[in-house]
């Protein structure tokens, strides 16, 4: 049925457990005939993540119309003859809404709208620096001071996790940040995230610093390894490939992450073979990793910033299997990124992650490109690399 989500959680159940959804009431659109259309209300059901596809075709900065599953609902109300509401059902509708979704809500196993992505209590949200700064301009005191609705909304009134450590990581230098940096962006995140969504429960305690400063330097010597090796290969990926200097370009590609001491199974090395694989510069993740005349170390920079935002979501879901999280982000190739990789079935690994990568076409295009040339042994205990 093709209808308008009215309500989220307008009720809310004990803050403390996390394995409580939120109840929803679903309300279908009008007949043809004027007959007004069906409404049903369910909780503690899961909506299910949506992938690449829907993602490209999605009008983000427009109102929302987008398919949705929800698993495991338990019915409370509807006018739906023959519903048995003693037993768990699947709610399938296309969402029309009244929302836009500018930022996006990255999850196990694909993306959701930002508010429907942190729908279940217990849920962190990870936010990177152009989501602190939508919501620091969006929200005072939580309320929406007159920008179009958005799903961005649905955390206004709601006690929901929220983590700033990206945006604090990543700062304001376009480069790794001092201790004193780092601190100084960490406190401007949590006292500007407090004034805009005083009923949001922000997720930073005493050893938050000291945690962000052990994951910067223990990641420094392999993020600066990628650095080296995005400025290698740039030139070569500036302007868009030809298909008749693919195979080169590919063989560049690999030949550069091994001189740099770049594992061939990173997520940079994934986004640069993919640049090379689609032509006419058509892959997210080229426009993910920046590439342009004049690229230098702060371009390589922001790029890998954002790819290890993606990591540190991955090692989450490795380390930590049962945590609620969602990696909130505005940038939309990033996005496509993740939906596109497909990565699945994460474990810890002694100190590493193991995970599966199945990529769609639109990052590379066929198996024979990804089997032959993208090494998928390879392992690496320190933060940021990864098995796969």
């Amino acid at each position: 049925m093709g209808g308008a989500l009215v309500t989220s959680n307008p009720s809310l159940p004990n803050e403390n457990d996390a394995d409580d959804a939120s109840t929803v009431l679903y309300r279908e659109m009008a007949q043809d005939d004027g007959t007004p259309g069906r409404t049903i209300a369910f909780s503690g059901a899961n909506v299910q993540p949506l992938g690449y596809s829907d993602l490209a075709e999605a009008r983000l900065h427009e109102k929302l119309t987008i398919p949705l599953t929800w698993e495991n609902a338990t019915v409370i109300d509807t006018d739906i003859e023959g519903l048995d509401n003693s037993k768990k059902h699947t709610v399938k509708a296309t969402l029309q809404s009244v929302f836009t979704s500018r930022a996006i809500g990255l999850v196990k196993g694909g993306w959701l709208p930002s508010g429907l992505a942190a729908t279940r209590l217990g849920t962190t949200v990870l936010v990177d620096r152009n989501v602190v700064s939508e919501i620091i301009g969006r929200f005072d005191g939580g309320k929406n001071v007159g920008a179009e609705p958005d799903f961005l909304d649905l955390f206004a009134d709601r006690p929901v996790r929220i983590n700033p450590l990206l945006f604090a990581m990543e700062a304001n230098a376009r480069r790794i940040p001092s201790p004193e940096l780092l601190r100084s962006q960490l406190d401007e995140a949590v006292t500007k995230l407090q004034a805009a969504l005083p009923a949001a429960k922000l997720v930073v305690g005493p050893g938050s610093l000291q945690g962000a400063l052990g994951l910067i330097e223990e990641s420094r010597s392999g993020f600066e390894r990628k650095q080296r090796f995005l400025l290698r290969v740039a030139p070569g990926l500036t302007s868009p490939v030809s298909r008749r200097n693919m195979q080169e370009r590919w063989n560049e590609v690999i030949a550069g992450a091994d001189a740099c001491g770049v594992s061939r199974s990173s997520l940079v090395v994934l986004a640069a073979l993919s640049s090379v694989a689609i032509p006419n510069s058509g892959s997210p993740a080229k426009k993910l990793l920046k590439f342009k005349e004049g690229y230098c170390e702060e371009d390589a920079y922001n790029a890998l910033a954002d790819l290890r935002s993606l990591e540190m979501l991955i090692y989450v879901f490795g380390f930590f299997p049962g945590e609620l999280v969602q990696l909130c982000t505005a940038d939309r190739n990033l996005a496509l990124f993740w939906t596109g990789i497909r990565a699945s079935n994460f474990a810890r690994l002694g100190t590493g992650i193991a995970f599966d990568l199945s990529p769609v076409e639109q990052l590379i295009p066929g198996p024979k490109w990804y089997d032959s040339c993208f090494d998928c042994s390879a392992s690496s205990g320190e933060h940021g690399e990864h098995n796969s």
